[in-house]
């Protein structure tokens, strides 16, 4: 079993309830510098995207998706985790992980919403790993 500890947690994402959004919304792109000091390899750290979205109305099909994007570079982006597609009213609490664990040196998350009238959303997304880590902006 690991230990995800909350002091080994970033902020990925935030989009605060005073704030919600109603398109479909990049956040900040991180490079995951982990702890060289540790005497983990970074090969055997292990990271985990604890998720909270918050959905409220729309129509014609509304529907909202918490999505982790990875990139070797910081400007070509793929989509390397999904979280669960929402289509109904809601708080949803969600931990979402990587395939095999994969993982690229930069990391950010996307909101996605759709529908005649997109839903509402806040929305946010936490890094948390099995080791000391930093999220730098470059």
């Amino acid at each position: 079993m690991k230990c995800y500890c909350n002091r080994f947690a970033s902020k990925l994402l935030d989009i605060p309830n005073a704030t919600p959004v109603t398109v479909t919304t990049v956040g900040k792109p991180y490079r995951i510098l982990p702890d060289q000091t540790d005497g983990q390899t970074d090969a055997a750290q292990d990271y985990r995207f604890v998720s909270n979205l918050n959905v409220v109305g729309g129509s014609g099909s509304p529907a909202a998706q918490l999505i982790i994007q990875g990139s070797v570079d910081g400007a070509l982006w793929f989509d390397v985790s999904l979280g669960t597609g929402r289509t109904a009213a809601g708080v949803y609490a969600e931990i979402i992980d990587t395939p095999n664990g994969l993982l690229m040196p930069w990391v950010r998350a996307k909101v996605t919403v759709a529908g005649t009238t997109p839903p509402t959303c806040d929305a946010s997304i936490d890094i948390v790993s099995t080791g000391p880590f930093q999220l730098s902006p470059s």
